[in-house]
């Protein structure tokens, strides 16, 4: 049954694996540092799948007719004012003012209290909280948009409006955007397709963010799925962790951030608080800045995934460095003037920082690893973005940097920054991480021929301009080798740190662990719960040597595949799970196949998973689990 099992799994892993490798592959070209105008991409659109009449976007405070009811504006949340005169396409509106309300008074009887009234002609129009209401007669009124107790286009109505060269032509406002109805609104369409209203604050993953919106609580987070905007079960990780803060020890944040067992938080005051385990035990910090009692909120934390010592802290429109874990603050705003700094991105390696601001995005060069003083020159990369508050930026694995617009939405690019040599990251994870004898290593940015490191060969698996990946010989004695990677244009020249054991566990581009149902042998997609008491196979890397020996560069047998010399544990949330194996992943190179239980009674929500080996940690990745008995 066994054997049955590792040849499904088999099957699947290669072709999974074989998409995750075409990422690898298709890392686009890194460009030059004086490059500040990339070509931007938008990701997906303005719109949300909620399951209302139409596509629905955020929260729009008014809406009326203009040119004898030829042009119809709108102003949403962020007080920008767009118009449109097809009723599809919107442009951005610098000229004309909100007027004021031109609600008329209904007649004695309302449908409901607390609404507004609209009229044309004998027609009138109502809208409440949650619906909008129709009468001919001001006395008997008619629900237009509720259906089996919900509104079908969502509810938090704000505004209506009337056309003026026709009766039945109404549009109103709520809470997920605009919605027109052409037969007295008898239906309704969506005209948020092309109204850049994305009501989204955060980035999660490359391609999923947090919603701003309160209300929707059971669905704070949408994913690009088949190109639109889906919401997705989970919260951001910083909420939960802001959450769970705020419970276990009554801390109130307004911006936290774990990595590794490391925990930064700050809050209103400015304040700064961390702990060096994972939130057993905490320390009060310096505030940032020279001026403690003007200190403003903490809007934001970055942590170095490599060295959680160096982090650096937004607050307001400042940035401040730390590079000895908050024992100092030095101040490196240099140049940036741009208003409030709501995300930040860094690459610690090539020394540079992204700063999401209220004036769009800006690179700046910034050691962030040594106390050097001297502040970050910062240029706009705003390019062909449209003008608007860039709420947060994100670096991902696959050389690419996403920045979150208000209203307008995720937009992608090649990030505008290349280290000054190749730069040889985990093949898991593309992080700074060691490597370990038989893992599988990216070297970005250059087209290897050939790797070698004195006698050691290390053999290219899949060779492109833009990265290549390399595995590791078992070989290998732990150290610090120079590693000669031979090109077309020439020989490069890169430090390479091995250890007995580095694990790391695959993910994609939004940070999703690539896992397996050990019954089925099936990939489990990453919105999916796992059962209490299921059992999974992890795909990971740097695991270390394993018996028997294995030749370096060859697919490890699907029949009894080499075990894992290291002792391999797990932990879910801290706490130690069943590691039924760990094998050489059959049919691959350079993969490894860790098998875990699901104890038999967890928390609903999400958990932590980690992998040990020789008391070196795995990257930390996020499972959604679900009580009760796996395959219920």
């Amino acid at each position: 049954m066994a054997g049955m099992r590792l040849k499904r799994s088999a099957a699947v892993l290669a072709l999974a694996l074989g998409a995750l490798m075409a990422r690898a592959q298709t890392i686009p070209a890194q460009v030059n540092p004086a490059q500040v105008n990339p070509e931007w991409s938008r990701v997906a659109g303005y719109t949300l799948n909620l399951g209302l009449a139409g596509s629905a976007s955020g929260p729009v405070r008014s809406v009326w007719y203009e040119n004898g009811g030829n042009r119809l504006l709108a102003q949403t949340e962020s007080g920008r004012i767009f118009q449109t005169t097809d009723f599809q396409h919107w442009t951005l509106n610098s000229l004309d003012a909100v007027p004021h309300p031109s609600m008329k008074p209904g007649a004695q009887d309302r449908p409901e209290s607390g609404i507004q009234i609209g009229t044309s002609g004998a027609r009138r129009y109502s809208v409440t909280q949650e619906n909008v209401y129709g009468s001919d007669d001001g006395r008997f009124w008619v629900n237009l948009t509720g259906f089996n107790g919900r509104s079908i286009l969502g509810g938090g109505f704000s505004a209506l409006a009337v056309s003026p060269s026709s009766p039945v032509d109404v549009t109103v406002a709520n809470r997920f955007g605009v919605w027109r109805s052409l037969d007295g609104g008898l239906s309704w369409q969506g005209l948020n397709e092309e109204l850049p209203n994305l009501d989204a604050r955060s980035l999660v993953g490359q391609r999923t963010v947090a919603l701003a919106d309160p209300a929707l609580a059971d669905r704070t987070l949408a994913a690009v799925t088949a190109g639109k905007w889906t919401p997705v079960d989970g919260a951001a990780p910083e909420n939960l962790l802001r959450a769970t803060l705020l419970e276990k020890i009554g801390l109130n944040t307004t911006a936290a951030v774990q990595s590794g067992s490391m925990i930064y938080a700050g809050d209103a005051s400015g304040g700064m608080f961390s702990s060096a385990d994972e939130g057993g035990t905490w320390r009060t910090l310096p505030k940032p800045g020279s001026d403690p009692a003007a200190a403003r909120p903490i809007g934001r934390i970055w942590v170095d995934p490599a060295n959680p010592q160096a982090a650096l802290v937004a607050s307001g429109p400042r940035l401040y460095r730390t590079t000895n874990g908050g024992a100092f603050w030095d101040d490196v705003t240099g140049t940036l003037n741009a208003g409030a700094i709501h995300g930040i991105a860094a690459d610690s390696s090539a020394g540079v920082v992204y700063a999401a601001t209220d004036l769009g995005v800006f690179s700046g060069a910034l050691s962030l690893n040594a106390a050097d003083l001297a502040p970050a020159k910062w240029t706009s990369i705003q390019g062909d973005l449209p003008f608007a508050t860039a709420w947060d930026a994100r670096l991902n694995m696959d050389g690419t940097i996403t920045v979150l617009l208000d209203g307008y939405g995720v937009y992608e690019a090649p990030a505008p920054h290349r280290p000054q040599s190749p730069r040889i990251v985990s093949g898991a994870d593309m992080s700074d991480r060691a490597a370990a004898p038989g893992s599988l290593i990216s070297v970005l940015g250059v087209n290897v021929k050939q790797a070698i490191s004195g006698r050691d060969v290390y053999p290219v698996l899949l060779p492109s301009d833009q990265g290549s990946q390399l595995q590791v010989p078992f070989e290998v004695a732990p150290g610090t080798l120079q590693l000669a990677l031979v090109s077309d244009t020439g020989v490069w020249t890169a430090p390479l740190n091995v250890k007995e054991a580095a694990p790391a566990i695959f993910v994609d581009a939004d940070g999703a662990p690539m896992i397996l149902d050990a019954a089925s042998g099936l990939v489990v997609d990453s919105g999916t719960a796992l059962r209490a008491g299921a059992v999974i196979q992890v795909l990971a890397t740097g695991l270390g040597r394993v018996t028997p020996d294995w030749p370096t560069g060859k697919p490890a047998p699907v029949e009894a595949p080499p075990v894992v010399v290291a002792p391999v544990t797990a932990f879910l949330d801290g706490t130690p799970i069943r590691v039924a194996r760990a094998t050489l992943a059959p049919t691959l190179i350079g993969n490894y196949l860790v098998e875990l239980e699901i104890p038999a009674f967890v928390n609903r929500g999400a958990s932590e998973l980690r992998l040990v080996v020789n008391g070196e940690e795995s990257n930390r990745v996020r499972l959604y689990l679900e009580p009760g008995p796996a395959g219920r």
